[in-house]
Protein backbone atom coordinates (compact mmCIF):
# COMPACT_ATOMS: atom_id res chain seq x y z
CA UNK A 1 0.00 0.00 0.00
CA UNK A 2 2.97 2.20 0.82
CA UNK A 3 4.42 1.56 -2.50
CA UNK A 4 0.79 2.73 -4.11
CA UNK A 5 0.71 5.95 -2.37
CA UNK A 6 4.48 6.89 -2.74
CA UNK A 7 3.51 5.72 -6.45
CA UNK A 8 0.70 8.23 -6.27
CA UNK A 9 2.19 10.84 -4.64
CA UNK A 10 5.23 10.91 -7.08
CA UNK A 11 2.69 10.98 -9.85
CA UNK A 12 1.06 14.25 -8.44
CA UNK A 13 3.86 16.30 -7.86
CA UNK A 14 5.24 15.27 -11.13
CA UNK A 15 2.18 16.46 -12.80
CA UNK A 16 2.09 19.70 -10.16
CA UNK A 17 5.88 20.16 -11.40
CA UNK A 18 4.94 20.21 -15.31
CA UNK A 19 2.39 22.52 -14.95
CA UNK A 20 4.38 25.14 -13.36
CA UNK A 21 6.69 25.22 -16.51
CA UNK A 22 6.02 27.95 -18.39
CA UNK A 23 5.41 25.90 -21.94
CA UNK A 24 6.86 28.83 -24.74
CA UNK A 25 3.63 30.58 -27.27
CA UNK A 26 4.21 29.53 -30.48
CA UNK A 27 5.50 32.52 -32.45
CA UNK A 28 3.44 34.52 -35.03
CA UNK A 29 6.06 33.22 -38.05
CA UNK A 30 5.28 30.05 -36.93
CA UNK A 31 1.29 29.88 -36.51
CA UNK A 32 1.26 32.01 -39.99
CA UNK A 33 3.31 29.61 -41.90
CA UNK A 34 6.57 30.82 -43.87
CA UNK A 35 6.81 34.44 -45.37
CA UNK A 36 5.43 34.35 -49.42
CA UNK A 37 8.37 35.06 -51.67
CA UNK A 38 7.44 37.78 -53.91
CA UNK A 39 5.88 36.56 -57.28
CA UNK A 40 7.23 39.24 -59.23
CA UNK A 41 9.75 41.88 -59.68
CA UNK A 42 9.67 45.84 -58.73
CA UNK A 43 9.04 46.39 -62.14
CA UNK A 44 6.10 43.95 -62.53
CA UNK A 45 4.69 45.72 -59.52
CA UNK A 46 5.37 48.87 -61.31
CA UNK A 47 3.43 47.84 -64.80
CA UNK A 48 1.01 46.20 -63.26
CA UNK A 49 0.28 48.53 -60.38
CA UNK A 50 1.47 51.61 -60.41
CA UNK A 51 1.47 52.27 -63.94
CA UNK A 52 -2.36 51.66 -65.02
CA UNK A 53 -3.46 52.75 -61.78
CA UNK A 54 -2.11 56.10 -61.66
CA UNK A 55 -2.91 56.53 -65.53
CA UNK A 56 -6.46 55.97 -64.15
CA UNK A 57 -5.83 58.98 -61.41
CA UNK A 58 -4.07 61.30 -64.53
CA UNK A 59 -7.05 60.59 -66.68
CA UNK A 60 -9.28 62.67 -64.19
CA UNK A 61 -6.98 65.74 -65.44
CA UNK A 62 -8.79 65.40 -68.89
CA UNK A 63 -11.75 63.65 -68.15
CA UNK A 64 -14.48 63.86 -65.52
CA UNK A 65 -15.14 60.52 -63.99
CA UNK A 66 -18.75 61.60 -62.87
CA UNK A 67 -19.87 62.29 -66.81
CA UNK A 68 -21.69 59.64 -68.46
CA UNK A 69 -19.72 57.17 -70.45
CA UNK A 70 -20.44 56.57 -74.14
CA UNK A 71 -21.23 52.67 -74.98
CA UNK A 72 -18.93 50.80 -77.04
CA UNK A 73 -18.54 47.18 -76.89
CA UNK A 74 -15.68 45.38 -79.12
CA UNK A 75 -16.86 42.18 -77.33
CA UNK A 76 -13.77 41.66 -76.15
CA UNK A 77 -13.65 40.94 -71.69
CA UNK A 78 -11.77 43.98 -71.42
CA UNK A 79 -14.53 46.25 -72.49
CA UNK A 80 -17.26 43.82 -70.89
CA UNK A 81 -15.46 44.28 -67.38
CA UNK A 82 -14.15 47.55 -67.68
CA UNK A 83 -17.67 48.48 -67.22
CA UNK A 84 -17.45 46.80 -63.61
CA UNK A 85 -16.90 49.76 -62.07
CA UNK A 86 -17.10 53.52 -62.96
CA UNK A 87 -16.83 56.91 -62.49
CA UNK A 88 -15.49 58.16 -58.94
CA UNK A 89 -14.73 54.55 -57.57
CA UNK A 90 -12.29 53.73 -60.13
CA UNK A 91 -10.64 56.79 -58.97
CA UNK A 92 -11.26 55.61 -55.28
CA UNK A 93 -10.06 52.23 -56.26
CA UNK A 94 -6.61 53.11 -58.10
CA UNK A 95 -5.93 55.60 -55.38
CA UNK A 96 -6.19 52.43 -52.83
CA UNK A 97 -4.34 50.59 -55.17
CA UNK A 98 -1.27 52.89 -55.07
CA UNK A 99 -1.40 53.58 -51.04
CA UNK A 100 -2.03 49.72 -50.46
CA UNK A 101 0.93 48.95 -53.39
CA UNK A 102 3.44 50.39 -51.09
CA UNK A 103 3.74 46.92 -48.84
CA UNK A 104 4.06 45.31 -52.03
CA UNK A 105 7.09 47.24 -53.21
CA UNK A 106 8.49 46.94 -49.30
CA UNK A 107 8.10 43.13 -49.80
CA UNK A 108 11.39 41.38 -48.37
CA UNK A 109 12.58 38.81 -50.92
CA UNK A 110 11.23 41.56 -54.03
CA UNK A 111 14.05 41.91 -56.69
CA UNK A 112 14.72 44.03 -59.29
CA UNK A 113 14.49 43.47 -63.25
CA UNK A 114 17.96 43.34 -63.47
CA UNK A 115 18.24 40.52 -60.55
CA UNK A 116 19.99 42.89 -57.61
CA UNK A 117 17.57 43.03 -54.44
CA UNK A 118 15.02 45.97 -54.32
CA UNK A 119 16.23 48.70 -52.59
CA UNK A 120 13.66 48.29 -49.47
CA UNK A 121 16.24 48.84 -46.51
CA UNK A 122 17.90 51.96 -47.65
CA UNK A 123 16.48 55.33 -45.90
CA UNK A 124 15.87 57.55 -49.23
CA UNK A 125 13.79 54.18 -50.78
CA UNK A 126 12.01 54.12 -47.63
CA UNK A 127 10.99 57.73 -47.56
CA UNK A 128 9.75 57.52 -51.51
CA UNK A 129 7.58 54.98 -50.63
CA UNK A 130 6.03 56.76 -47.64
CA UNK A 131 5.74 59.91 -49.61
CA UNK A 132 3.90 57.33 -52.56
CA UNK A 133 1.41 55.89 -49.31
CA UNK A 134 0.78 59.74 -48.56
CA UNK A 135 0.37 60.73 -52.62
CA UNK A 136 -1.89 57.47 -52.68
CA UNK A 137 -3.76 59.05 -49.78
CA UNK A 138 -4.23 62.55 -50.76
CA UNK A 139 -5.49 61.00 -54.66
CA UNK A 140 -8.32 58.80 -52.67
CA UNK A 141 -9.64 62.05 -50.43
CA UNK A 142 -9.58 63.86 -53.53
CA UNK A 143 -12.11 60.85 -55.47
CA UNK A 144 -14.27 60.10 -52.10
CA UNK A 145 -15.13 64.23 -52.41
CA UNK A 146 -15.25 63.67 -55.84
CA UNK A 147 -14.21 66.55 -56.97
CA UNK A 148 -12.33 67.01 -60.14
CA UNK A 149 -9.81 70.16 -59.25
CA UNK A 150 -8.77 68.20 -55.98
CA UNK A 151 -8.11 64.79 -57.89
CA UNK A 152 -5.85 66.94 -60.62
CA UNK A 153 -4.05 68.61 -58.18
CA UNK A 154 -3.13 64.87 -56.25
CA UNK A 155 -1.36 63.57 -59.85
CA UNK A 156 1.16 66.10 -58.96
CA UNK A 157 1.91 64.31 -55.93
CA UNK A 158 1.78 60.95 -57.51
CA UNK A 159 4.28 62.32 -60.01
CA UNK A 160 6.59 63.82 -57.34
CA UNK A 161 6.86 60.35 -55.76
CA UNK A 162 7.40 58.34 -58.89
CA UNK A 163 9.67 61.00 -60.49
CA UNK A 164 11.98 61.19 -56.90
CA UNK A 165 12.30 57.34 -56.74
CA UNK A 166 12.68 56.86 -60.25
CA UNK A 167 15.27 59.50 -60.63
CA UNK A 168 17.67 57.53 -57.81
CA UNK A 169 16.91 53.56 -58.84
CA UNK A 170 15.26 53.54 -61.79
CA UNK A 171 16.57 55.91 -64.65
CA UNK A 172 20.11 54.37 -64.90
CA UNK A 173 20.37 52.87 -68.24
CA UNK A 174 18.56 50.01 -70.01
CA UNK A 175 15.67 48.07 -67.89
CA UNK A 176 18.17 45.39 -67.30
CA UNK A 177 21.43 47.53 -66.68
CA UNK A 178 23.58 46.88 -63.24
CA UNK A 179 23.18 50.41 -62.83
CA UNK A 180 19.47 50.05 -61.63
CA UNK A 181 18.24 49.41 -57.90
CA UNK A 182 21.50 50.75 -56.59
CA UNK A 183 21.98 53.18 -54.37
CA UNK A 184 23.01 56.43 -55.03
CA UNK A 185 26.64 56.99 -53.76
CA UNK A 186 26.63 59.04 -50.10
CA UNK A 187 28.29 61.93 -50.29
Amino acid sequence: MRLLAAGFTLACLTTIAAAQVPVPKASAAKTAGPAATPAGTLAQVMRGIYFPNANLIFDVQQNDPAAPKKKHDSGSSTDTYAAAYSGWEIVENAAIALTDGVDLILTPGRTCQNGKPAPINQPDFQKFARDMRAAGRVALQAARSKNQAQASDATNNIADACSNCHDVYRDKGPADSPARCTPAPKK
